[in-house]
């Protein structure tokens, strides 16, 4: 394990040095490069680091890496031009000035006294939402070359595959990677959190009936999931545009790969979303009649489930719909809490006060399970109105930049953008999903490139 580990981190080292000397040149396509590569194994990575030397240092550095690309990248870009930022022109379209709102009023609620939480949780969690500004900004001002989308493509084809075949080892071996590499240790003594669960991991790692869900490489398995709403997005588009036989073929492979994954990950959640990006997906590119097919389909589906399976199945479809399933009961209760919060408090009661962010007290928190309600927990009416905002303006711009350009790489990224953006709607409704970082950040990042070319192109 050590050997492995030292393996890991030297080419991590090497890695994070060409990123950021390619980023500080001037090419800030690199930071999706990073974003693609890296994030994707954050907590694994961790995990096999921490078991290996038992060094919470080791750990922080880990994690604050990861930060300071970021960070270093934006100032950079800021004070690193020739021409003074000060004597610069921009021209803000309406997102731009809903995100910068919004960032203003997070940068306001860490500096008021407000909460019980304290300055450093609430410039912990502060950085964190700053982060999806940092990946829009990019986004919005990279020119693009596409020559690096079609790489960016292959990469994600590639960590479909990958995260499929890790997940199918799991089931096959009915073992979670996690457990095997030591996700309990890392956990309690770097979180401070003690196992919890029938696998010793978290709940996120079974679901009713303590029957396992499996992560893959990512986080846990709620963050798998929501990364197949992205990779089931590039494969819908591959497979709706691609004009050969013998691509679709491959394509379609591809998303049987996706659905599998799905069951392995097991997210009622994103399970519903992937088949909302389905039929929004197809709604976009005109197959109707495909659209009605797969309604009937599921529509069967459902019933022969509901009707021909055994009584566990049933009672579980039930109990969800009815909220009384222990995990939807869960969400109901932590919603009722964020919407009395907000009632009772409707300028907010302060940064760092709701959800599961890293920097969020648990002993102090105000609900969790829905990122509208957490923001409007701690800021507000106003954040939940501007991110709810945000997020339909993201998903029409980019849906619109699909359906008016001609050019082929601009159509695919409005495309996957709108699809995935849409798709990750429901997982925002039953979890704290800005903290995805794979999913959440590259999808921002696409927003930003969506929005330029939606404001330059057409």
């Amino acid at each position: 394990m050590i050997v492995l580990a030292s393996l890991l981190i030297l080419i991590y080292i090497i890695f994070i040095g060409l990123t950021l000397g390619e980023i500080y040149k001037g090419n800030s396509a690199y930071l999706l490069l990073y974003v693609i590569c890296f994030l994707p194994f954050y907590t694994v990575f961790q995990i096999t680091v921490f078991n290996a030397f038992e060094n919470t240092v080791l750990i922080n550095s880990i994690k604050y890496s990861k930060d300071f690309v970021f960070f270093s990248s934006f100032i950079l870009f800021i004070i690193g031009t020739k021409r003074s930022f000060i004597n610069r022109t921009f021209n803000f379209s309406v997102l731009d000035k809903l995100i910068i709102t919004f960032l203003a009023l997070v940068l306001v609620y860490l500096i008021i006294p407000l909460g019980e939480a304290n300055l450093i949780s609430k410039i912990i969690y502060a950085k964190n939402i700053f982060l999806i500004g940092i990946l829009y900004f990019f986004g919005r001002n990279t020119d693009f070359n596409f020559k690096n989308w079609n790489i960016v493509i292959k990469l994600l084809v590639f960590l479909t595959l990958l995260s499929f075949i890790i997940a199918l080892l799991e089931t096959v071996a009915g073992t979670h990677l996690h457990s095997f590499l030591g996700y309990s240790n890392y956990n309690l003594v770097v979180n401070d959190i003690d196992p919890q669960g029938n696998y010793g991991l978290n709940w996120s790692f079974e679901s009713q009936g303590a029957k396992p869900r499996y992560a893959s490489f990512f986080a846990d398995p709620l963050e798998f999931s929501a990364s197949l709403l992205l990779f089931f997005s590039l494969v819908l588009w591959l497979f709706t545009h691609s004009k050969h036989k013998q691509n679709k073929l491959l394509f379609f492979s591809l998303i049987l790969v996706i659905i599998f994954s799905f069951l392995f990950a097991f997210s009622r959640a994103s399970m519903f979303s992937g088949i909302l990006v389905l039929v929004f997906g197809l709604y976009l590119s005109r197959n109707y009649k495909i659209i009605f097919s797969m309604f009937f389909i599921v529509l069967l589906g459902f019933v022969y489930v509901y009707n021909f399976s055994d009584e566990e199945l049933r009672f579980f479809i039930q109990d969800t719909l009815t909220f009384q399933n222990t995990s939807s009961l869960g969400h109901l209760v932590e919603w009722i809490e964020g919407i009395i919060s907000i009632y009772e408090n409707p300028f907010g009661v302060g940064l760092a006060m709701s959800g599961n962010a890293s920097g969020v007290d648990q002993s102090i928190k105000i609900g969790g399970e829905n990122q509208f309600l957490i923001y409007g927990v701690q800021m507000g009416i106003i954040s939940l109105v501007l991110y709810l905002l945000i997020l339909i303006k993201a998903i029409y711009n980019s849906a619109r930049l699909y359906l008016k350009s001609v050019d082929y790489n601009h159509k695919s990224i409005g495309f996957i953008t709108s699809l995935t953006k849409f798709g990750l709607l429901i997982p925002l409704f039953t979890a704290n999903a800005e903290l995805y970082l794979f999913v959440a950040l590259f999808s921002w990042y696409l927003v930003g490139q969506s929005e330029r070319l939606y404001n330059t192109k057409l």
